[in-house]
């Protein structure tokens, strides 16, 4: 029968949340937006759909009409129900409203009447709710000057009694409500954003954690390179990377970027491999550096090593070592004009602190971009080969340009440089596809530029073993 395909499934450990609150707070100006368009959506359905309206109250005392109450003062207090029994219903009353409205010269009374009662009270609350605050006012006026004339036919041993009131309403009745719902309009829709913002971090599915790297990647995962801080960043040049030839490199970072050397010195040992390619996927994912690194680390042991910058449309060696490559010098000139073998000897720059030696590139002109090819650059690596141990090509990102694949069938192995929370997993495993078609034999990739709330082992934990 046909295959069945594998379910995926979420992995809670392929999230890292410093990954997703970093997503949140790059896109704050959404959640921002969201909660302003929240307000302003529901300013305009309370302005545009809810009309406003006004509460005018008067209080009423109900009393007894015998005469020994009346002498007395006292009140004879009788339990109500919360109409106000047939007190309410007077008020209330289609009668006395159109009285009411006769009184205040229209047609039909502008509004409704309501009545309440405090429990366990003879007090009686009528509220006159109109559009307009000086309606709701006069037709709780004309209503107190119209009830007394229908009272003997309803209320027979009862009398009501105004003390206080009509109240002129100053705001809408349900103004409160409505500012309370303003202000909630704003945390909730920032909330709906920020459930969206995860979400799509979420469905992104970039590395973000080791386990991650080791579940989501489709090849072996050769070292984890943590976030550095570069100390004095702020009178530094920002273009420059952290090498770990600058002593305020902290020991942690070396010694990942030895492990790394380590097994690169495996492949040339075992398998005999000697052209290294570093490349990533997508641009900003720190290949330079970790090439730098690496070329560097090697030159610490061993005397032939050379970095090679094939990045020929955006080359960034120069700039992290702060080299200037002389006219005639640069890998794009000796591609397009086959140089001979002194030549090329006087292109190639040795730093006698470091003991690493360079081939920098310069941009090309478009004109030119189409320089690197098979025919050109294999003649150049072959002579290379000759005087070098160890050749580190930096490239142009894999998934952008053709000359990474050219190069990548040139080289012996490859290394992929993965930067945390920046590409999709599905897009790096493209890459590696790529890769493994090519002749260069993929080594592994490196999670670069890592950063977590949990630490845990700053040492090898984050390596795989050698």
């Amino acid at each position: 029968g046909p295959a069945m395909k594998e379910q995926k499934t979420t992995k809670w450990s392929n999230f890292n949340p410093l990954c997703l609150a970093r997503h949140v707070l790059r896109n704050l100006w959404m959640t921002v937006l969201a909660g302003l368009i929240c307000v302003m959506a529901v300013y305009l359905l309370q302005t545009l759909v809810s009309k406003p309206s006004y509460d005018s109250q008067v209080t009423f005392a109900v009393t007894s009409r015998s005469a020994s109450a009346t002498a007395s003062g006292s009140i004879a207090v009788t339990p109500y129900s919360r109409g106000g029994g047939r007190s309410g219903e007077l008020l209330q009353s289609n009668p006395v409203r159109t009285a009411a409205a006769a009184e205040m010269g229209l047609n039909a009374f502008p509004g409704t009447c309501s009545v309440d009662v405090p429990e366990n009270t003879n007090i009686l609350i009528l509220t006159v709710t109109a559009p307009t605050p000086e309606l709701a006012f006069r037709g709780a006026l004309a209503v107190m000057d119209c009830y007394e004339a229908y009272a003997d036919f309803i209320l027979a041993s009862a009398v009501l009694n105004p003390i206080n009131g009509p109240t002129l309403p100053s705001q809408p009745s349900a103004q409160a409500s409505r500012d309370r719902l303003l202000r909630l309009a704003g945390p909730i829709g920032a909330l709906a954003m920020i459930a969206v913002l995860l979400l799509l971090a979420v469905s992104q599915e970039t590395v973000q954690t080791v386990p991650g790297a080791r579940d989501q990647l489709d090849t072996k995962l050769l070292a984890t390179l943590r976030h550095e801080r570069k100390r004095g960043a702020l009178l530094q040049n920002k273009k420059s990377a952290l090498l770990i030839s600058d002593p305020t490199c902290s020991f942690y970072y070396t010694e990942t970027v030895h492990q790394l050397r380590a097994q690169v010195e495996r492949a040339h040992e075992k398998d005999g491999r000697q052209v290294f390619l570093v490349t990533s996927c997508a641009e900003n994912e720190g290949k330079s550096t970790v090439a730098a690194n690496l070329a560097l680390s090697l030159a610490q042991k061993h005397q032939r090593v050379l970095l090679l910058d094939a990045d020929l449309r955006k080359p960034a060696q120069s700039l992290i070592f702060s080299a200037s490559p002389a006219p005639g010098t640069d890998l794009g000139y000796l591609i397009t004009h086959r140089p001979d073998r002194e030549a090329l000897e006087k292109a190639i720059v040795r730093d006698e602190a470091t003991g690493l030696s360079h081939l920098y590139a310069a941009p090309l002109r478009r004109s030119q971009s189409e320089a690197l090819s098979p025919d050109s650059f294999r003649p150049l690596l072959d002579a290379l080969r000759e005087s070098y141990s160890y050749i580190l090509i930096d490239t142009p990102p894999f998934s952008f340009f053709a000359d990474a694949e050219v190069l990548a069938d040139a080289a012996d192995a490859a290394i992929l440089v993965v930067r945390q929370d920046l590409v999709p997993a599905a897009v790096v495993n493209d890459t590696i596809d790529d890769l493994n078609a090519a002749h260069a034999a993929l080594l592994g990739c490196v999670l670069n530029n890592y950063q977590s709330f949990h630490f845990g082992s700053r040492l090898g934990g984050d390596c795989s073993r050698l």
